[in-house]
């Protein structure tokens, strides 16, 4: 407002170097409004990749824990499906519930191998968006300093400027 106000009085009063200090006003603040929004969003953009990340981390903890769980009750089923086995029947019957444990064991470690991948996975996807987020923050700040300094640059030139000159 500020900016206009010294563009209309320079105009009015005939003053051009009034007038160009009012424009220059109103350039920068421009500059200053379109430098917060990019500030802004890069801070939007920062803070929502790091939830992203905190979901995956989380996700992955879920998944790893369900399988812990369910890991557990099937070593609990596998035991007392074979110490009946072992009350009522023979060596051949023990052999077979040894065996089943073997392999069920080996699949609940295979899934929770699969579960820690995926959490991998997902964390690293959840970093790279994060570092994605962190690189265009550093690239709109630069891009805010750059046009601060060429508001500056304008400012000065307008301040330096020589009324009687066109």
């Amino acid at each position: 407002m500020k900016g206009k106000a010294k563009e209309v009085a320079g105009a009015v009063t005939g003053n051009d170097a009034l007038t160009a200090e009012g424009q220059l006003e109103q350039t920068q603040a421009k500059e200053r409004r379109a430098a917060s929004r990019l500030g802004a969003e890069a801070d939007a953009e920062a803070s929502q990749a790091r939830a992203v990340a905190g979901e995956a981390r989380q996700e992955g903890a879920q998944e790893r824990s369900a399988a812990e769980v369910r890991a557990a009750a099937a070593k609990t089923s596998v035991r007392a499906e074979q110490a009946a086995q072992e009350s009522a029947a023979d060596q051949a019957a023990r052999r077979d519930a040894a065996r089943a444990q073997t392999h069920f064991e080996a699949e609940v470690q295979s899934e929770a191998l699969r579960a820690r991948a995926d959490e991998r996975h997902q964390v690293a996807e959840a970093t790279a968006e994060y570092e994605d987020a962190v690189v265009d923050y550093s690239e709109d700040v630069g891009e805010a300093e750059r046009a601060e300094a060429e508001a500056d640059r304008l400012r000065h030139r307008a301040e330096g400027a020589d009324p009687s000159l066109p």
